[in-house]
């Protein structure tokens, strides 16, 4: 039951939530975290 229950958390993580630190902008629209990439130069939200 324990593996059953791992196995689930670990399909349910949304792994680009673990690829870039900081917070969510302020300006984020209700319902979304707004992140800006560096790499682009633009903002992202999820």
């Amino acid at each position: 039951m324990k593996l059953a229950t791992l196995s689930l958390i670990l399909l349910f993580t949304n792994s680009s939530a673990f690829s870039h630190g900081g917070g969510c902008r302020k300006s984020s629209t209700p319902g979304q975290c707004c992140h800006m990439d560096n790499r682009a130069g633009e903002v992202h939200c999820h």
